[in-house]
Parts: structure tokens; sequence; C-alpha cells
């Protein structure tokens, strides 16, 4: 999924862009999730398939959540703020190594 980079109302001081809320929403369901499973635990739950798939949902949703960060930064700080291939190419690699070494 690509989130489109658009900007939002929020322009003085650290501009806030709509792919940044969008981020910042997916992280926090992702919370949510992870919180679910320590309540779960605290609780003594007694279904471990139950938490087992919550906890691979939220594993999921952080895959996502890295895949629409690393095609972000690719569209914002690759595309719109670079002009030298050189440089392009540089970042590239560094955002693809990073992406793959967690």
């Amino acid at each position: 999924m690509f989130i489109k980079h658009t900007k939002s109302t929020y322009l003085s001081g650290g501009t806030m862009t709509t792919s940044n809320q969008q981020l910042e929403h997916r992280l926090n369901r992702i919370q949510g999730q992870i919180e679910g499973v320590k309540r779960r635990l605290a609780a003594g739950e007694d279904d471990c398939v139950e938490t087992l798939r919550q906890l691979k949902a939220a594993i999921n949703a952080l895959k996502k959540f890295g895949e629409s960060y690393v095609l972000d930064h690719m569209q914002h700080c690759l595309k719109e703020k670079m002009t030298e291939p050189e440089e392009i190419e540089r970042q590239l690699k560094e955002v693809v190594s990073s992406a793959f070494s967690l």
C-alpha cells in the first residue's frame, strides 16, 4: 500500500504530513494490539491460541507499517529532495539495507 504524501494544515514548526498522520495512526493501532496481548497475560487468560492470534496480528501490522514507512521515505526523501543520481542510489541502498536488516 502506497501512502500519498500530501501536506496537512500544520506548516509552522514541525510540518506534519498526511502520510505521517497515517503512519502514526498505524502505530497507535499496533500499540493497542500489543496492550491487548499484555492485558490477556496479566489477566491470566487461558486461551493461548487467541493470544497467539493477537500477537501475530500485531507482528503483521508492524511489518505493514515498516513497508509503508519505507515507501513514504522513498517518495519524500529520495524523489523530492535529491536530484543527483549517485546520491539517490546511495540513499536507496541504505534504505534497502536498513529494511532487510530488521
